[in-house]
C-alpha cells in the first residue's frame, strides 16, 4: 500500500512538471506570433501625441495635418515595403496626465510601431520614458528644450534645433551682421526664458558687448511698464524679448507707446501669422530666429509648401506642420532601409543616418538622436514673414 501510494505521488509530481513545461514553451510561441504578425502584416500605426483643443490646438492641428499629409503621400505609393501607414493622433489636452494616459494607451492597446509628440517640452520628456520600455522608435519635432534629448534614451530623434541651438544662432548672427553693443533682455519668469537669458547674455557678453537688463515678467501678464521703464532709462540700442508671442506682442506695443524705438529681436515665438495679427506695426521690422521659412528655394521644401496648400487650403507659415511632416518620412525610410519595422533595427537605422535631405534641412542624428540642423534668421517687413540669414 504504502509503495502504491509512493508511486501516485511521484506520477502526479511527473504530470504537474510536464504541463509546467508545456505551459512555458506556449507562452513563448504565443508571443512569437504576435511579434511576427506586427512586423509582416496590417498598417504600421504611428501615434501622434499633441493639443488638439484649447488655446494651442492651432498648433497641434498643424501637427496632425503635416504627418497625415506624410501618411497620405506615402500610402498613394503603396506604403513601406508593401504596407500601409496609419496615423493615430490624439488629443493630449497640454495635460501632462492625459499626456502620459493617451501615449501608454497606444503604447499598450494600439501597439504602435512610431511615435510623436508633443507640444510641450515636459510632457514629451514623461511620454518617451513610456515609449523607451519597448524601444519605440519616438521623434520630437516641435519641444525644444535641451534636456528633451539629453535623457540618454536610445529611442528619441528631435529631427529640429534644441533651445541652446537657435540662441547660439541668434548670438553669432547679430556679431555678425548687426552693429548693436548694448542690449536689454525682457523674459518670461520661466525655466525657458530663465535659461535665455543665461546662455545669450555669457555669449553676447564674450567680446565687450554689454547687457544692460535682465528683467523678468510673468506668463499672462499685461502691463509691462515696470521693466520697460528700467530699459528705457539704460538707453540700450536693441532689446531682446524671451517669451511667447502672446506676451511678446504686448511688450512690442508698449515699447513703441514708451518710445522705445529701437531694434526688437526674438525667437521662434514670433514665427508665423500670429505676431503681426497680435502686434500690428509694433512688431514691424522685429528680428527673430526661425525654424522654417516656406519661401525657402529648395525643390523638397517648395513640393511640400505647394501639396499642404493642395490638401488645406493654406500655405503652412511654421515649423510645427514640416517638421512634423519629415518626422513621418525619416520612420518610413529608416523601416525601408531597415527592410523591417523591428524597433531594434530601425532605431539602429536612425542613429546612422546622415545628411538626409528633409523639409526641414539636412538631418543627421548625434548619439543623443538629437539632429544638427540650422535655424534660420526671418524678419517682420510689412505684415510679412521674410528670412534674412541662414547659415551655412
Amino acid at each position: 500500500m504504502k509503495r502504491f501510494k509512493k508511486m501516485f505521488f511521484m506520477m502526479v509530481s511527473l504530470l504537474s512538471v510536464l504541463i509546467l513545461l508545456l505551459a512555458g514553451c506556449s507562452a513563448p510561441k504565443g508571443a512569437s506570433e504576435s511579434d511576427s504578425k506586427k512586423d509582416s502584416s496590417g498598417p504600421m500605426k504611428i501615434g501622434l501625441v499633441t493639443q488638439l483643443s484649447g488655446g494651442g490646438a492651432l498648433y497641434g492641428n498643424l501637427m496632425k495635418q503635416g504627418a497625415q499629409l506624410a501618411v497620405d503621400q506615402i500610402n498613394a505609393k503603396g506604403g513601406v515595403d508593401g504596407r500601409k501607414l496609419k496615423l493615430l493622433a490624439e488629443d493630449d489636452q497640454a495635460n501632462p496626465s492625459e499626456s502620459v494616459k493617451v501615449t501608454q494607451r497606444m503604447v499598450s492597446d494600439e501597439n504602435i510601431d512610431a511615435w510623436i509628440g508633443t507640444l510641450k517640452s515636459s510632457d514629451t520628456i514623461t511620454d518617451i520614458g513610456i515609449t523607451a520600455k519597448k524601444n519605440i522608435p519616438s521623434f520630437v519635432p516641435v519641444a525644444v528644450a535641451d534636456n528633451v534629448t539629453d535623457s540618454g534614451l536610445n529611442n528619441v530623434y528631435r529631427n529640429v534645433a534644441k533651445n541652446s541651438m537657435q540662441i547660439t544662432e541668434m548670438v553669432n548672427y547679430i556679431l555678425k551682421e548687426q552693429p548693436h553693443k548694448k542690449m536689454a533682455i525682457i523674459a518670461e519668469n520661466t525655466d525657458y526664458g530663465r535659461n535665455i537669458v543665461k546662455i545669450f547674455s555669457e555669449q553676447f557678453e564674450k567680446d565687450g558687448r554689454k547687457i544692460t537688463n535682465k528683467e523678468l515678467y510673468n506668463v499672462g501678464q499685461k502691463d509691462f511698464n515696470n521693466q520697460l521703464t528700467k530699459i528705457k532709462a539704460s538707453k540700450p540700442d536693441s532689446v531682446l524679448i524671451a517669451g511667447l508671442v502672446a506676451e511678446g506682442a504686448l511688450i512690442a506695443k508698449q515699447a513703441k507707446q514708451l518710445g522705445i524705438n529701437q531694434q526688437l529681436y526674438s525667437f521662434g515665438g514670433f514665427m508665423g501669422k500670429q505676431p503681426m495679427e497680435l502686434g500690428g506695426s509694433a512688431v514691424n521690422n522685429l528680428i527673430h530666429t526661425d525654424y522654417f521659412v516656406p519661401t525657402a528655394k529648395d525643390e523638397k521644401t517648395q513640393s511640400f509648401v505647394n501639396d499642404f496648400n493642395k490638401k488645406y487650403g493654406q500655405i503652412p507659415d511654421s515649423y510645427y506642420s514640416a517638421a512634423t511632416y519629415d518626422a513621418v518620412y525619416l520612420y518610413a525610410d529608416a523601416v525601408k532601409k531597415a527592410g523591417t519595422s523591428d524597433p531594434e533595427k530601425v532605431n539602429k537605422v536612425l542613429h546612422e543616418l546622415k545628411d538626409e535631405h528633409t523639409v526641414m534641412g539636412d538631418i543627421t542624428f548625434d548619439k543623443n538622436g538629437q539632429a544638427a540642423t540650422k535655424v534660420w534668421i526671418s524678419q517682420i517687413q510689412d505684415g510679412k514673414q521674410v528670412g534674412i540669414y541662414h547659415a551655412e
